[in-house]
């Protein structure tokens, strides 16, 4: 009787999976590593309702997609509804960069910066982060080293300045500055017999979270490539982790995979020299091996251009 009268209340259904994902995300979205976020939505009723039913349209979307970096991809065009003219503008090219957009991230600091800007060491630490996915490692350094002056203690401006350093072979620069980074991290403190490369290296667990450090510890005999895989969801958005990546699987019989992950490499980072050479080299192998004059010829066509537009 009074069901029928007043209607029955709609029950909100939790996808605690999404949850999961939306509150990694927003914590990489937001820079806070670690912990939990507090945050609260209503629906037009003024009802707290779960992620999944906040923001229905990326929450469709991430149910169709199968891999973290995409998955994170549509929760953090989401979250720019909510947050995007909240953030400051260091968290902003964090937010690019880690979604595969640094020259994006450029063009929006040319927009929106102000003079004072090149004063806040989040902000030179971030945007020397920035410049080292573009692999324009001067400048990275110039920047980091920038914003040191001001915080000596700054970790996102010592990983920056670390791998740029190591990948202008100043190895030993860049191990001194990896170790101290460690020796100031929660390692000392961490619970349990040992720590994984995993676990070294996970953005949420702040110890260091560097793409470079990650390919070092993984590149030895032992590392399967479900440990490489792993790894690759916190560093999908760094040429260079991709790269080393495809070389992995190529020097361990997985041709075809490696060829793939390095074509893509080169396809959604058009300036990272290393890979267009090698995929380049890899085609004319296997078109060699395989007695084959037009395998993946509209992709041979693309990194040609690419060589001869740099005169690489």
């Amino acid at each position: 009787m009074f069901g029928k009268l007043f209607g029955k209340k709609e029950v909100i259904e939790e996808d605690k999976a999404f949850t999961l994902d939306f509150e990694d995300a927003l914590k990489r979205y937001m820079g806070t590593p670690g912990g939990t976020l507090n945050y609260e939505f209503h629906d037009k009723k003024g009802n707290v309702v779960p992620p999944s039913h906040a923001f229905i349209g990326a929450y469709n979307q991430w149910k169709n997609i199968q891999s973290v970096w995409d998955k994170r991809s549509v929760i953090f065009s989401a979250l720019d509804e909510v947050y995007l003219n909240e953030i400051p503008l260091a968290q902003v090219i964090e937010r690019l960069v880690v979604d595969r957009y640094p020259i994006k991230a450029l063009g929006f600091v040319d927009q929106h910066h102000v003079d004072s800007d090149f004063e806040n060491p989040e902000f030179l630490a971030s945007l020397s982060k920035c410049y080292f996915f573009l692999s324009s490692y001067e400048k990275s350094i110039q920047l980091a080293n920038d914003a040191l002056k001001i915080d000596k203690e700054n970790k996102k401006a010592q990983i920056a300045l670390a791998d740029s350093l190591h990948l202008l072979n100043k190895h030993t620069e860049a191990h001194e500055i990896y170790q101290t980074i460690l020796r100031d991290s929660k390692v000392k403190d961490w619970q349990g017999d040992s720590i994984s490369v995993v676990e070294i290296i996970d953005f949420n667990n702040d110890i260091l979270n560097s793409s470079v450090y990650a390919v070092g510890l993984l590149s030895n005999e032992k590392t399967d490539e479900a440990t490489w895989n792993k790894v690759a969801e916190e560093f999908y958005h760094c040429p260079y982790f991709r790269s080393q990546h495809a070389f992995w699987l190529l020097k361990n019989d997985e041709s075809l995979k490696g060829m793939a992950k390095l074509i893509s490499t080169t396809q959604e980072f058009p300036w990272f020299k290393d890979a267009i050479i090698n995929a380049k080299s890899g085609i004319l192998q296997f078109r060699e091996q395989m007695k084959s004059e037009d395998l993946w010829e509209e992709e041979l066509v693309y990194l040609t251009g690419l060589i001869e537009k740099n005169e690489w």
